[in-house]
């Protein structure tokens, strides 16, 4: 079986995926073997003399010695003629599919080269794939008839893709890596930070802002940059090009978030030689080697048992080997701004920083950190929340972004009851129908917009036939988080902040009617909404303020 990029085909075809090609996609998965990697509607760009150009392949399909095979598919009826075979569509243009694979194999092959040098180049091939379509006239086609698989043969695709590609030897591991690399990074598809299920599986999302290429090319010594980004912008994706380019040139990056979730999602996908880690992580590991031992039973009785903490590490003289050469901050909205004066100990003396935030999701009420001599950037493209959910966003709440995800999604359901006691009744029955629609329980996340601790669900083992798994809130003797056993994710949207879910569903929507607080709630809301990246539901009390504003 053959390894798919992206790897969940039934979260490709909830997020509105084109369905003759997942049927395709399908079948490469089964019918090739574990020697080939198949990636889905890769996007490509090509910049050159101030303009550039775009275009997409339906299937880019690897083997195990890194050779190439790009797949171009046309549904439907085509047409052959004196300008070889054409697809005709709705608004009277015509397309080439021989022009279209041969120009995305040069262009390809050119943005390879120009990355990775000009000392070996793509061993790349080329696969025109019409299921529809029985080729007539071979001559009138102007392509190679073994580089067609039509509709008499459609069932050989698999089998054409061995005689073309063949196997590879698998001889030389660093090389397969980098062409694959090449494919995940250069052409957009990364893997996505914030939904990141378990360590063997990966999902992965289409950034079309080229967020991070533009940054990378911002020229500044030391560097200085302070990120101002919506929420589904990129930010973590940046986060994690700076701190990989930071060590492909030999450099040591420290990546601090806020939240323990993120962190650990985080530190599994990024590579040793540098380190991620929360503020009060860093804090404890730095005083752990100095042979402190911190009393963790007191984090719960001691409010100010952080602030030690901290008095602690200024205290103490900070070693060469933990000095870094770029700080990374996620979350910086989060942050205080004594927490960035105390990471300055751990920097070298070029005190290289990028800071990535949101004062749209500022839930904890912090007051900016002051950032002198920064160069600043901001983004307002959301590429995380499909079509119908930014939508909803966008009419019942006070922020202002673009949607920049043209995937419909299946857009916002409205709960209401009448007292607290019926949430648990209602979210039962609400994931019920999420798994008959599709989603599995790894998919599905129930997010209170209050604290974990006092929430309606806090003391909860299940909702309808559905265990929760929750953080108790309390710490075994090592620090490490203590949670119930269940099949449902339970948090708070102030936990999962910088993560995302296929399905999102929220709890305890009771804004203040206090104005003072009003601005906080809503981004709570702000922020617990925009995690979703395929359908969102909401729990709401009857009389609820934004219960009788909200409306699809």
């Amino acid at each position: 079986m053959a390894y798919i990029v992206p790897s969940d085909i039934t979260q490709l075809a909830l997020s509105g995926a084109h369905e003759l090609e997942l049927e395709t996609l399908a079948a490469l998965k089964k019918e090739l073997s574990a020697d080939y990697t198949v990636f889905h509607g890769v996007h490509w760009s090509r910049s050159r003399r101030g303009y550039t150009m775009f275009g997409e392949i339906d299937f880019v399909v690897v083997n195990r010695s890194g050779g190439v095979l790009l797949i171009e598919q046309k549904n439907g009826a085509l047409e052959e003629g004196k300008d070889g075979l054409t697809k005709k569509y709705r608004d009277g243009a015509a397309k080439n599919p021989g022009d279209q694979v041969r120009r995305s194999l040069e262009k390809v092959r050119d943005k390879f080269s120009n990355i990775h040098g000009s000392a070996r180049g793509l061993e790349i091939d080329y696969l025109v794939y019409c299921p529809d379509h029985k080729l007539k006239h071979i001559n009138a086609a102007a392509l190679d008839r073994e580089r067609i698989v039509d509709a008499s043969e459609k069932d050989k695709l698999a089998k054409r893709i061995n005689q073309i590609l063949g196997l590879g030897k698998a001889d030389n591991e660093a090389w397969l890596e980098r062409v694959e690399g090449f494919f995940r990074q250069t052409f957009e598809i990364v893997p996505d930070i914030h939904a990141f299920i378990s360590a063997q599986e990966k999902s992965f999302t289409r950034l079309s802002g080229g967020l991070s290429d533009v940054l990378g090319n911002i020229e500044m010594a030391p560097l200085r940059l302070r990120v101002q980004g919506t929420a589904g912008c990129g930010k973590s994706q940046v986060a994690r090009y700076f701190y990989e380019a930071a060590i492909a040139d030999g450099q040591r990056p420290l990546l601090v978030c806020y939240t323990r979730p993120l962190k650990e999602r985080l530190g599994a996908l990024l590579d040793g030689g540098g380190k991620v880690q929360t503020w009060n992580g860093i804090c404890n590991e730095f005083l752990s080697k100095k042979g402190h031992k911190l009393d963790y039973e007191q984090m719960n009785k001691d409010p100010d048992f952080w602030r030690k903490t901290a008095d602690l590490v200024i205290g103490e003289d900070v070693p060469d080997n933990w000095k870094f050469d770029l700080l990374i901050v996620d979350e910086g909205q989060d942050f205080e701004q004594d927490w960035l004066d105390i990471l300055a100990l751990f920097q070298k003396d070029e005190r290289n920083v990028v800071w990535l935030e949101d004062a749209d999701q500022n839930v904890f009420n912090k007051k900016p950190v002051r950032l002198d001599g920064f160069v600043g950037y901001r983004s307002r493209e959301n590429y995380r929340s499909p079509e119908s959910i930014a939508r909803f966003i966008s009419k019942n709440l006070p922020f202002q972004f673009e949607c920049a995800n043209l995937l419909p999604g299946m857009g916002v359901g409205m709960l209401r009851y009448k007292n607290p006691e019926e949430q648990a009744d209602l979210v039962g029955k609400a994931v019920s129908n999420l798994l008959t629609r599709g989603f599995s329980h790894d998919d599905i996340a129930v997010l209170t917009c209050r604290g974990v601790g006092s929430s309606t669900f806090s003391n909860l083992d299940k909702v309808g036939p559905h265990t929760l798994a929750r953080f108790t809130g309390t710490y075994d003797k090592d620090g490490n988080q203590i949670w119930t056993k269940g099949k449902l994710r339970f948090e708070s949207v102030y936990r999962f902040k910088g993560q995302q879910a296929p399905a999102i569903v929220l709890v305890d929507v009771d804004p203040s009617k206090e104005e003072v607080r009003l601005e906080r709630d809503q981004r709570v809301l702000f922020c617990g909404m925009t995690r979703a990246t395929v359908r969102l539901e909401l729990v709401m009390k009857e009389d609820n303020p934004l219960n009788r504003k909200m409306s699809n």
